[in-house]
């Protein structure tokens, strides 16, 4: 699909070579409207039905020769799309060619969606199809129809008002619309500019006028796992660090024994709605599994958030351990289409299964039941290896082509593969706080009240100083700052079990730097690249084992890379 100018489609007068004057433009036929269908990403269709006869193009602008053009807009607001139909594809019907009109027959593709247009004497059509409509409901005017044929252009024009049966969010459906008065024109919407400083850096961003978020209700991101890009950057206190890997995720304090980073699953994916809008910033709300048609990409409370994660132990093999992640609050936050930014809430469960090597006979450790033989999305395309529903048919949920340096052994995973019951070693709490920005957390001593011995606190929990125990059930008291209640007698210490980050050397760890980028203009309803940092805390799961081995409580830190893209329903295609 070509986007065309508003100026050039108001008029589409273009400068012949015969001389050096301008060709006159046909006649303009206004048309009254049978039926008008139009679905983001899906269909646009219409009809026009002559109360008499409507008038064909000349032969010297034949669109056989000259070709034409469609244009569907919103009269009232900026939604509006453009589709080229060159003269290729036209054929002239009857004897002689062209004297009982023309059709077109497209290739159906995103930059020619239109399967059939046809332009006679007592009907003009057009049916286009695919992921080449963008044109985005619900409008705030009627449905401006432009066909626009030849150089000496012939307009064939509707609007649809007449009888409106849906303008939503996913349809705008009218029909029994009566001739205009004049070929409907597309708002010419203004723009603003915004302008950014980011590490002395200035930049602008121009933001379209218009319905927010381009009148779409609904945001989805999915996430392409370890990408081998950096993401931000660990650095101690004498200045030395490391980077932050693109999708890896890394868990716990400065005594740590797991190999970091672990890596988070490729196709992680979640659709938010979209409650509210200013401008163009939306507030974000959840996405329920009746909206999503599924519990692996809503955020309401109980959705699953992605296939389980694997938590492989080189150093450890029996402290292995798979997690299955589920949304525990509904998710919230904002989201601004006009330049791509996004701080989004999701808090999770982390239901906890210490598995070890659940399959032996299988290269590498996998603390995770497998899904293999299937691909990702296609329903029980897999089958289960290992857990409870060993040999029945799954869904994968990710794939086992996952990033890099040998970080993929332990996937493909499957919410339709679960560990069993009796691995299980209870649940944590996790505080998922995305962000397209950057997020810098600095380990300082706690003072809530006091952090004791321990200079480079992030996630603080009340503990007895004297053993070294955490109040049960857990009380956070420090989250890159003070959080909550100061500790009381005998938990009075404010500490993580190790001070630092991100062991099994990192109790000199001073900062941690995640970077987020924003995904820049997104009303269009295509996909955006954006990358989505988050440092959090992780508490004490109280099961002496796990807390030796990942160093818990302590921080933990993720960069999401992946794409970002509005839709008109929950169902949101990738």
């Amino acid at each position: 699909m070509i986007r065309i100018p508003g100026a050039a489609i108001l008029g589409l007068v273009t400068i012949l070579s015969v001389g050096s004057t301008l060709a006159a433009d046909e006649p303009d036929e206004l048309m009254p409207g049978r039926i008008v269908f139009i679905r983001t990403g899906l269909l646009a269709k219409f009809i026009a039905k002559a109360t008499t006869s409507f008038d064909l193009p000349d032969a010297n602008n034949a669109p056989t020769a000259e070709g034409a053009s469609l244009a569907v807009f919103d009269t009232g607001g900026p939604a509006s799309d453009t589709y080229p139909l060159p003269a290729g594809g036209w054929k002239g019907l009857g004897s002689p060619a062209g004297s009982k009109g023309y059709k077109y027959k497209g290739l159906g593709s995103i930059s020619d969606p239109c399967r059939v247009v046809l332009v006679k004497s007592n009907i003009v059509k057009a049916v286009c199809k695919g992921a080449g409509i963008t044109v985005a409901t619900p409008f705030t005017g009627d449905v401006g129809i432009k066909l626009a044929v030849g150089t000496d252009t012939k307009n064939y024009c509707a609007r649809f008002g007449g009888v409106i049966s849906q303008n939503d969010a996913s349809t705008f459906k009218a029909k029994d619309a009566p001739a205009p008065v004049a070929c409907p024109t597309p708002v010419v919407s203004a723009t603003t500019t915004s302008t950014t400083i980011i590490g002395g850096t200035t930049t602008s961003t121009t933001i379209p006028a218009g319905p927010c978020c381009g009148g779409m209700a609904y945001s989805t991101f999915i996430s392409d796992g370890v990408t081998g890009s950096n993401c931000g950057r660990v650095t101690n206190i004498s200045g030395s660090g490391y980077d932050i890997a693109c999708g890896g995720l890394y868990v716990g304090g400065g005594q740590c024994s797991i190999t970091q980073p672990l890596a988070t699953p490729n196709f992680l994916g979640w659709t938010v709605g979209l409650t509210s809008c200013v401008g163009q910033t939306a507030t974000v709300g959840p996405a329920t599994s009746l909206e999503t048609g599924t519990r692996r990409t809503c955020t309401d409370v109980g959705c699953f958030f992605a296939g389980p994660l694997t938590v492989p132990n080189n150093s450890s093999t029996p402290t292995s351990a798979c997690v299955v992640i589920t949304v525990a609050a509904p998710a919230s936050g904002t989201m601004d289409c006009g330049s791509g930014s996004a701080q989004i809430d999701i808090p999770l469960a982390a239901e906890m299964f210490l598995t070890g090597d659940s399959l032996p006979g299988v290269p590498g450790i996998q603390p995770c039941p497998l899904c293999q033989g299937g691909t990702v999305g296609v329903l029980n395309s897999g089958v289960c290896n290992g857990g409870i529903n060993n040999g029945m048919a799954c869904t994968p949920d990710n794939s086992d082509a996952n990033g890099i340096n040998g970080m993929d052994a332990s996937y493909p995973t499957s919410q339709d593969c679960p560990p069993a019951q009796a691995f299980n070693i209870g649940t944590i709490p996790l505080g998922l706080a995305l962000d397209s920005g950057t997020v810098n957390w600095v380990g300082v001593a706690a003072t809530n009240p006091a952090s004791s011995n321990q200079s480079r606190v992030y996630c603080g929990y009340c503990r007895d100083p004297d053993t070294g125990a955490f109040q049960v059930p857990f009380q956070q008291c420090w989250e890159n700052g003070p959080f909550g209640s100061p500790c009381a007698a005998p938990y009075n210490s404010c500490q993580q079990r190790s001070q630092g980050a991100f062991g099994p050397n990192g109790g000199a760890v001073k900062t941690i730097t995640a970077i987020g980028s924003a995904a820049g203009v997104i009303n269009d309803g295509l996909p955006h690249e954006q990358t989505l940092a988050s440092v959090f805390c992780i508490p004490p799961t109280n099961n002496p084992t796990v807390d030796a081995a990942a160093d818990l409580p302590g921080p933990a830190g993720a960069t999401l890379h992946g794409q970002r893209k509005l839709c008109a329903t929950g169902t949101c295609p990738p």
